[in-house]
């Protein structure tokens, strides 16, 4: 993450700069597209980029829980894995388009 540490001087103090967190919304929320929606579940509208085969966003920290996206393309189809260290507890096929998905 660029620029986590913006400043220290201010009574000896660190704190992310607006940078470090724009940097993190573009990951979650433009490539993947996450949105939540409730205490455990949100929205993901991924977008793959052309030429990438894959893309994964690993320890998700949200909701109370560590969890890792993955999203392979085959095709014309993507899958989308929600992964947590019980197991899978989503796998869903889109060709673009919203997913719903709650976690346990």
């Amino acid at each position: 993450m660029p620029y986590p540490v913006e400043a220290w001087p201010e009574g000896d103090q660190r704190h992310l700069s607006a940078e470090s967190a724009l940097y993190c919304r573009v990951i979650t929320e433009g490539l993947f597209g996450i949105n939540p929606t409730g205490l455990n579940k949100f929205t993901m509208t991924p977008w793959l980029p052309n030429g990438w085969d894959y893309m994964s966003l690993r320890n998700v920290k949200a909701f109370g829980r560590t969890f890792d996206i993955e999203v392979t393309r085959k095709g014309k189809t993507e899958t989308i894995t929600v992964k947590t260290e019980k197991g899978t507890i989503a796998k869903k096929w889109s060709r673009k388009g919203t997913l719903e998905i709650a976690l346990p």
